[in-house]
């Protein structure tokens, strides 16, 4: 009798070791946003702006060809600008070119200086040779492009280059402008192929965290390295700026420190300013990503509890800890698995609730009668988790694949007590 309870005993536990835990998190991707420590100064995070502060939780149904995706965020660029003087542009500027048509443009920096932009007395040359102004299909001044609801300064000259002509290098001049009238010209080559291409992993950051962006020269299906590249990222208002330092061949690397949190709206934005030579061939452009960034104010702190399952209901309670009071949100969608047993998208769900400063819960629960209609059953994946500072606007985390629910809820109709699958 003592053998066979030592036995039973063992089963029990060797069962207990075994037994796969209702709800799992899955290991974070590269790609995901999160804080492993929460290092933001709590003095240093605005008041909350939240209003409402009821608990709150409701879904709705996917589409069926909803898939997750890494939200990588690319732009590319065949144009660049130059900061000159109104001496340098009397005494002639020099810009080069890869490709016929490019269109070019020169305007004071700040609006309203009075600046005289006159096209006769624009001067266009190619290795020393004039190049007829009057010939120019396309050339206007800021107050025709204004006239027309284009956003440009008064001070403004334009022109279109022809497009039947290659030009390498274009020397610019016009006199009359204030030797130290600052100006800016900005060339666009919409004919090149040379394009330069810029990537971010994510558009949201957190402060301290580092930022890697990829920085290539396209042409045609071939990438290369550029030359020389400066960049740098710059804050909402312009106030701070921080280097980015190249760390390979087709990589920039930097962050926006702890204390380099801006208290003005708006994105913080990354610059990258590119040269490139092949034989011949000078290829200027200049690149911008913009992103968001966040204080390490918030997580999830991997507490995971499916409640009501046994009343027919999906739900999670999720672990949050948080560095100030306020109202929090979490968004997500859930995916259920099909006859077939593949997972199909079933319905995107927000809660949303006030927490106090340290750890709690939020409960992400889905309307029971998009399960029922959807015929999709456990296992259950939750994608695209997200964790909010409603009140503050801030994004502090977002997983790609966070959880797997392996049972599903009970159903009243189930008297033998099966789960959904």
């Amino acid at each position: 009798m003592k053998k066979v309870q030592i036995i039973a005993a063992l089963s029990l536990i060797t069962g207990s070791a075994l037994a796969a835990p209702a709800v799992e998190w899955l290991p974070p991707s590269a790609s995901d946003l999160r804080a492993t420590s929460l290092s933001a100064d709590a003095s240093l995070i605005p008041a909350s702006r939240h209003v409402e502060s009821n608990p709150i939780s409701f879904s709705w149904a996917l589409n069926a060809d909803r898939q997750a995706t890494v939200q990588t965020v690319t732009v590319d660029s065949r144009q660049y600008w130059l900061d000159i003087s109104g001496q340098e542009l009397a005494e002639g500027i020099s810009l080069p070119l890869t490709a016929p048509g490019a269109v070019i443009r020169v305007s004071a920096l700040d609006s309203g200086t009075g600046l005289q932009l006159d096209p006769a007395r624009l001067q266009l040359s190619v290795d020393r040779r004039s190049l007829d102004v009057a010939a120019l299909q396309d050339i206007t001044t800021g107050a025709t492009m204004q006239s027309q609801g284009m956003s440009v300064p008064e001070d403004t000259l334009a022109f279109r280059l022809p497009a039947d002509q290659d030009i390498a290098q274009l020397q610019v001049r016009h006199p009359g402008a204030r030797g130290d009238q600052p100006l800016v010209v900005h060339v666009f080559e919409p004919n090149s192929p040379w394009v330069a291409e810029m990537t971010a992993p994510r558009s949201n950051f957190l402060a301290g965290e580092p930022i890697d962006f990829g920085l290539v020269l396209a042409h045609g299906e071939h990438r290369f390295a550029v030359d020389s590249a400066e960049a740098m990222l710059i804050s909402p208002d312009a106030g701070q700026a921080w280097s980015l330092a190249r760390s390979g061949e087709r990589e920039l690397s930097g962050a926006v420190p702890l204390d380099g949190l801006s208290a003005a709206p708006g994105l913080y934005e990354a610059h990258a300013y590119v040269e490139h030579r092949i034989k011949d061939t000078v290829v200027r452009r200049d690149l911008k990503i913009a992103f968001s960034v966040a204080p390490a104010a918030g997580r999830f702190t991997g507490q995971a509890r499916q409640v009501g399952a046994d009343v027919g209901i999906l739900a999670l309670d999720l672990g949050v800890e948080v560095v100030s009071a306020g109202r929090y949100q979490i968004n997500a969608e859930i995916f259920g698995t099909n006859l077939e047993g593949q997972l199909e998208p079933l319905a995107y769900t927000q809660s949303a609730a006030v927490l106090e400063a340290g750890t709690g819960n939020i409960r992400l629960e889905l309307d029971d009668s998009l399960l029922q209609s959807s015929g999709l059953a456990a296992p259950f994946e939750v994608r695209g988790l997200q964790l909010l500072d409603q009140g503050r606007m801030f994004l502090l985390e977002e997983r790609q694949h966070a959880l797997v629910i392996h049972e599903g809820p009970v159903r009243d109709s189930d008297n033998a007590g099966n789960r959904m699958r």
